[in-house]
Protein backbone atom coordinates (compact mmCIF):
# COMPACT_ATOMS: atom_id res chain seq x y z
CA UNK A 1 0.00 0.00 0.00
CA UNK A 2 1.43 2.96 -0.56
CA UNK A 3 0.34 7.16 0.79
CA UNK A 4 0.69 10.53 -0.34
CA UNK A 5 2.67 12.39 1.40
CA UNK A 6 3.90 16.33 0.35
CA UNK A 7 7.65 17.15 0.08
CA UNK A 8 8.85 20.95 -0.64
CA UNK A 9 9.46 22.10 -4.06
CA UNK A 10 13.01 22.32 -3.14
CA UNK A 11 12.99 18.20 -2.14
CA UNK A 12 11.00 17.35 -5.24
CA UNK A 13 13.34 19.18 -7.06
CA UNK A 14 16.76 17.41 -6.20
CA UNK A 15 14.68 14.10 -6.24
CA UNK A 16 14.17 14.97 -9.68
CA UNK A 17 17.63 16.06 -11.06
CA UNK A 18 18.78 12.76 -8.64
CA UNK A 19 16.46 10.51 -10.42
CA UNK A 20 17.26 11.40 -14.02
CA UNK A 21 20.64 10.54 -13.07
CA UNK A 22 20.09 6.85 -11.02
CA UNK A 23 17.11 5.51 -14.38
CA UNK A 24 14.55 6.17 -10.97
CA UNK A 25 11.45 7.76 -10.71
CA UNK A 26 11.29 11.27 -7.80
CA UNK A 27 9.53 8.93 -5.46
CA UNK A 28 11.82 5.96 -5.66
CA UNK A 29 14.42 8.47 -5.21
CA UNK A 30 13.00 9.69 -2.21
CA UNK A 31 12.49 6.38 -1.02
CA UNK A 32 16.20 5.90 -1.87
CA UNK A 33 17.55 8.22 0.21
CA UNK A 34 14.77 7.63 3.16
CA UNK A 35 16.31 3.74 3.04
CA UNK A 36 19.93 4.93 3.46
CA UNK A 37 18.91 7.57 5.99
CA UNK A 38 17.28 4.64 8.20
CA UNK A 39 20.42 2.23 8.06
CA UNK A 40 22.95 5.61 8.70
CA UNK A 41 21.22 7.15 11.51
CA UNK A 42 21.39 5.02 14.24
CA UNK A 43 25.10 4.38 12.72
CA UNK A 44 26.22 7.62 13.91
CA UNK A 45 27.30 8.97 16.87
CA UNK A 46 25.78 11.97 18.28
CA UNK A 47 28.95 13.94 17.68
CA UNK A 48 28.84 12.99 13.87
CA UNK A 49 25.25 13.51 13.71
CA UNK A 50 25.69 17.11 15.13
CA UNK A 51 28.07 17.93 13.05
CA UNK A 52 26.30 16.82 9.97
CA UNK A 53 22.55 18.60 10.86
CA UNK A 54 25.06 21.86 12.01
CA UNK A 55 26.41 22.33 8.09
CA UNK A 56 24.16 24.68 6.42
CA UNK A 57 22.10 23.34 3.50
CA UNK A 58 23.72 26.06 0.87
CA UNK A 59 27.00 24.90 1.79
CA UNK A 60 26.12 20.51 1.57
CA UNK A 61 24.48 21.45 -1.71
CA UNK A 62 27.85 22.87 -3.12
CA UNK A 63 29.88 20.23 -1.76
CA UNK A 64 27.32 17.74 -3.50
CA UNK A 65 27.23 19.69 -6.63
CA UNK A 66 31.37 19.39 -6.56
CA UNK A 67 31.00 15.35 -6.73
CA UNK A 68 31.88 14.10 -10.25
CA UNK A 69 34.06 16.71 -11.19
CA UNK A 70 37.32 16.79 -12.06
CA UNK A 71 38.91 18.39 -9.26
CA UNK A 72 36.90 16.14 -6.88
CA UNK A 73 37.47 12.74 -8.91
CA UNK A 74 41.01 14.09 -8.78
CA UNK A 75 41.01 14.32 -4.89
CA UNK A 76 39.42 11.00 -4.46
CA UNK A 77 41.76 9.31 -6.99
CA UNK A 78 44.79 10.66 -4.62
CA UNK A 79 43.02 9.82 -1.36
CA UNK A 80 42.37 6.37 -2.74
CA UNK A 81 46.07 6.20 -4.11
CA UNK A 82 47.45 7.10 -0.60
CA UNK A 83 44.94 5.06 1.53
CA UNK A 84 45.61 1.79 -0.91
CA UNK A 85 49.33 2.36 -0.12
CA UNK A 86 48.72 1.88 3.55
CA UNK A 87 46.61 -1.05 3.42
CA UNK A 88 48.89 -2.93 1.35
CA UNK A 89 51.53 -1.96 3.63
CA UNK A 90 49.88 -3.68 6.25
CA UNK A 91 48.90 -6.37 4.67
CA UNK A 92 52.69 -7.49 4.24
Amino acid sequence: MSKSIRVSDELAGHAEAAAAVSHRSPPQQIEHWAQIGRVMEPALSYHSEKAIKSVGRPELDAALDQVGTPEANARTQAIIRRTSGAIASTDS
